[in-house]
């Protein structure tokens, strides 16, 4: 442990969330100059990016996302549920979209609890958590791993390796790990976590605010939450492309990087053509 550096974190800080999290990014963006740029995002940094088309849509040319959180209350969100299942076209779900998000209640209802275990740690005692993780490179190990396990394909649950050789190769499985061992960062990463899930996270202003600026929409078939693009123009009023991706999880751009990359050069070439013409 003497050899491993303390980390001075400025996501150690109270407060820190993905709003700070953005004008941070886009002072970097600014000291580097770049006045317009394009950003991408899935899990957290997909809130940051969407934070930062809200903050400086005039800098912003498009924002890509592979994981999609859309703005819909609880009701009206039942009622698209119980049409959809059986009249979709009537609440603009496509066959995929079917596909993907029934039976609603074994994917939705019994599944993603049995992931959300972490989360409710990491909210409340990330610190506590925490210590014993950075102490421990096995205990360390097993919490990231079991991660890339799941949320990669749910089934992999079931399989007595997980599957992770599936999809990485364990060299990069453990480089990903030493970067959280050797800056002793698992902490404040966790940390991140009670910071933004805070009493006030569903009527936050960014939450509520819509997003104007042109956005691209990976839609990866393992991903834990599917959004289908009926859902996501509740927030996003200018979607320039939906990409339902033919395969791939949570960690899109590590276990499909071509998929993610063509989807994001395909999105970037329909901004640029239509703001061109």
């Amino acid at each position: 442990m003497e050899n491993r550096p303390a980390v001075l974190s400025i996501i150690s800080r109270e407060g820190f969330n993905t709003l700070e999290a953005a004008r941070i990014f886009h002072k970097l963006m600014e000291r580097l100059g770049f006045t317009e740029f394009y950003v991408q995002g899935g899990d957290w940094v997909a809130f940051i990016t969407n934070n930062m088309a809200q903050m400086k849509p005039e800098c912003i040319r498009g924002l890509h996302l592979n994981m999609v959180i859309a703005r819909t209350d609880s009701l009206g969100q039942l009622l698209y549920l119980i049409i959809g299942r059986y009249l979709p076209f009537l609440v603009g779900f496509t066959k995929e979209d079917v596909r993907r998000l029934y039976p609603y209640m074994e994917k939705n209802i019994f599944d993603i609890p049995r992931e959300t275990g972490y989360l409710d740690i990491q909210a409340t005692k990330p610190d506590t958590a925490g210590c014993g993780l950075n102490d421990s490179a096995v205990g360390l190990a097993a919490y990231i791993l079991e991660k890339f396990s799941s949320w990669t394909d749910l089934g992999n649950r079931d399989l007595e390796d997980g599957g992770l050789e599936r999809k990485f190769s364990l060299d990069d499985l453990l480089t990903n790990v030493m970067i959280y061992w050797t800056t002793c960062s698992i902490i404040p990463s966790m940390r991140f976590y009670k910071e933004n899930l805070k009493k006030d996270f569903k009527t936050r202003v960014d939450r509520v605010m819509s997003v104007y600026v042109p956005t691209g929409l990976a839609a990866f078939p393992d991903e834990l939450l599917h959004c289908p693009r009926a859902w996501a123009g509740s927030r996003f009023t200018d979607v320039r492309s939906f990409t339902y991706m033919p395969r791939g999880g949570h960690f899109a751009a590590f276990e499909e990087p071509q998929l993610m990359a063509q989807d994001i050069f395909q999105f970037v070439e329909k901004v640029e053509s239509k703001d061109h013409k």
